[in-house]
């Protein structure tokens, strides 16, 4: 389990689980009714010697989500929208990015930013992180998951070791290692996908937690991006006025 703190009593933003089961990982947000996921399917015997990796929501739970007064909008065939991952060396693939924006820091937004569901409780075969940095203006705060064949992989390399900024590693029974690292990075060096980014709340709208996911187009779809912010329910309305789909 990860998790952003900012500084406040509670969770900003979703809680994300990584999961290892057989020859698979499974990323996803904790709460959300299994609305979607993001998968790391290594070799078997249906797909010897290949590794997949696909992003999928399942229609029926955004659809209940949706009845539930959530707003779900996709563009997602059904499916899976599936994606290359960006090769950082021989056997080694930079996966996706979630990212949390300091405006869920902000005073102004604290009561949308605030995560309402249940802080899980961590077991036997469960551990957990939570990022209490307080952003500056601009800064986000980053997990980026990688996944690599034979040992982990540590983007930062060593000196991800010495800021304690390592979570994991997870190994499933294809032999792949995914682990992941935490980093502080401003936007205006390592910005966000711009079709990910929603207006903030204009004055007198009503704000609300907002996350958003899709591929880095610079060289291809390299990894997936999901982006953790705040905007007004106001604009989705306006937006998206059929509601989910």
């Amino acid at each position: 389990m990860v998790a952003f703190g900012g500084g406040a009593r509670r969770p900003l933003g979703n809680i994300w689980r990584i999961t290892a089961k057989r020859t698979d990982f499974y990323l996803d947000p904790v709460g959300t009714a299994g609305i979607y996921h993001l998968s790391v399917h290594g070799p078997n015997q249906k797909h010897p010697g290949e590794h997949r990796f696909h992003v999928k929501v399942d229609r029926d739970a955004a659809l209940e989500a949706a009845s539930n007064d959530y707003f779900v909008a996709h563009g997602l065939p059904r499916k899976g929208f599936g994606f290359m991952g960006q090769q950082l060396a021989p056997g080694v693939f930079h996966v996706a990015r979630l990212r949390w924006s300091w405006v869920l820091t902000r005073s102004r937004y604290q009561q949308a930013a605030v995560n309402p569901w249940p802080v899980p409780e961590l077991g036997r075969d469960t551990s957990g992180r939570v990022m209490d940095w307080r952003l500056g203006h601009n800064e986000a705060a980053d997990v980026d998951l990688i996944v690599s064949y034979n040992k982990p992989y540590w983007l930062g390399g060593e000196q991800s070791l010495k800021d304690n900024s390592r979570l994991g590693p997870v190994r499933n029974a294809a032999g792949l290692w995914l682990t992941a690292t935490a980093f502080r990075r401003w936007q205006s060096q390592a910005p966000t996908p711009e079709n990910l980014v929603l207006p903030l709340p204009k004055p007198g709208e009503d704000p609300r937690p907002y996350l958003g996911g899709g591929p880095e187009q610079d060289n291809g779809p390299a990894m997936f991006w999901f982006l953790e912010s705040i905007t007004s329910r106001q604009f989705l309305q306006d937006s998206w006025t059929d509601g989910a789909h």
